[in-house]
């Protein structure tokens, strides 16, 4: 028997500590999901527009080699023996010849004001993808910690779920023993069976929804979970530091990623616009080129081709005088690009306001609903007790007890949902102002029962 104890402590310990907490959930996700793999690939592609852009200011060089074989055979008169002899004799002149050049060019720009630009917005907009993949991380923060307590929620309902169906089928038993002894009317059975049927519906929905929260979750991981640690019934939940909500106001205007990406673009449309302006003026460029190998013989049947090497040097400057529009549309299209942008910078500027004095609202009712909640769960245990008693003596009914029963499994789920709630509200302020780090993940973990 002590043998059979030990093997089933074991058991339980080894389904405990294989239950996985949100930080190894997390460092899965970094790992696994797809959508932050995406944003790397697409960051680190990104990264060569620098090196792109930097090339049209670079000096330039290449190489190239021709090889040609002639085989020719031509006919030919002697326009002398023409006009001395007579003779309209033809001779037939053959040549087989092989000719090959190497030529090596290069050339620098000297001036170009265009490509110049277009260098300075592409090093300003690679600081906007940076930004990018900062925001899709911290993003990857909140849906990770979204996805773990949404199951932990869908796992509280449900268990609020099954000791509300429990409660009520006892009621239902007892509705049923008091009928048969005469106590009450056949509408109380049918009130207790009702409600319970109720709840049982209930209960696989609920059971589903716990389902459909570890698929999510193993969306991001690439890995399926069949347990995680649960949060702890003693965390205190607060407000953060700082308490003024224009100080989180004024964290997210510097911080967030989303507002930073867009000073970056706006600066790289900016830049653009300068490029596209600079097309009016002249470019100046530097080239040379050398070129080694045969030259065709003259007449083309003569055997011995001739050596030659040219090397030249230039300089060229040119300067469009008339493109029928085109410049001058192009400006006007840079100039709207650029008032884009800075609505949407603007916007994002307002968004981030908006969103962080709704969260700050929402974390102070969170928290003072947590406590509430908590109150509540007491009075209405409470008042399920004094129910039940009354329905004991007759002075109330089961409709009465069921409302009772409801009312407490009701302030429980609220009181669950309140803090879940204040978890996700509280990244997502963090998210907001710029300073959500997988330090508050480590945070959010503590929490947990590991």
């Amino acid at each position: 028997m002590k043998k059979l104890l030990s093997i089933s402590a074991l058991v339980l310990a080894s389904s405990v500590a294989t239950a996985s907490d949100l930080s190894t959930i997390y460092r899965q996700a970094a790992s696994n999901d797809a959508e932050i793999a995406a944003a790397r690939a697409t960051r680190e592609a990104n990264s060569y527009n620098v090196m792109i852009a930097r090339g049209a200011i670079l000096p330039q060089a290449q190489a190239s080699y021709s090889y040609t074989h002639y085989d020719v055979e031509a006919d030919s008169a002697s326009i002398v023996n023409i006009i001395q002899n007579n003779d309209y004799s033809v001779s037939t002149n053959k040549a087989d010849y092989e000719l090959g050049s190497l030529q090596l060019s290069a050339s620098q720009t000297l001036f170009n004001l265009n490509s110049w630009y277009t260098y300075q917005a592409a090093k300003t907009v690679d600081n906007s993808y940076e930004s990018q993949l900062q925001l899709a991380e911290q993003q990857l923060l909140v849906r990770t910690a979204q996805a773990y307590f949404d199951i932990l929620r869908a796992a509280d309902n449900l268990e609020t779920g099954k000791a509300e169906e429990r409660a009520v089928k006892r009621s239902l038993e007892q509705t049923r023993q008091r009928f048969d002894v005469g106590l009450i009317a056949i509408t109380d059975v049918h009130e207790a069976q009702a409600s319970y049927d109720l709840s049982a519906v209930n209960l696989l929905s609920l059971q589903a929804a716990l389902d459909v929260s570890y698929e999510a979750l193993e969306v991001l991981t690439g890995q399926r979970y069949d347990d995680i640690a649960s949060l702890q019934s003693d965390v205190k939940m607060q407000m953060p530091a700082p308490a003024d909500v224009s100080s989180w106001v004024e964290s997210g205007l510097e911080k967030y990623a989303g507002i930073r990406m867009a000073i970056a673009q706006k600066e790289g449309v900016r830049l653009q616009r300068n490029a596209t302006r600079s097309n009016r003026l002249p470019t100046v460029n530097l080239s040379a080129s050398y070129t080694t190998g045969d030259s065709a013989p003259a007449p083309a049947y003569t055997p011995d081709p001739t050596d030659s090497t040219v090397s030249t040097i230039g300089l060229t400057v040119s300067m469009p005088l008339f493109t029928g529009g085109s410049l001058y549309a192009q400006s006007k299209q840079s100039a709207s690009n650029l008032a884009t942008a800075d609505y949407q910078l603007e916007q994002q500027r307002r968004g981030v306001k908006q969103n962080i004095r709704s969260l700050f609202r929402q974390l102070q009712t969170s928290v003072q609903n947590i406590n509430a909640r908590k109150q509540v769960i007491t009075s209405a245990q409470s008042a399920l007790k004094a129910t039940e008693t009354g329905y004991q003596v007759g002075t109330r009914n089961i409709v009465e007890v069921l409302n009772a029963q409801k009312n407490l499994f009701s302030a429980q789920r609220d009181y669950a949902n309140a803090r879940y709630d204040y978890i996700i509200n509280l990244l997502n302020l963090k998210f907001y102002a710029g300073t959500l780090s997988e330090q508050d993940i480590d945070v959010l973990n503590s929490w947990l029962k590991v």
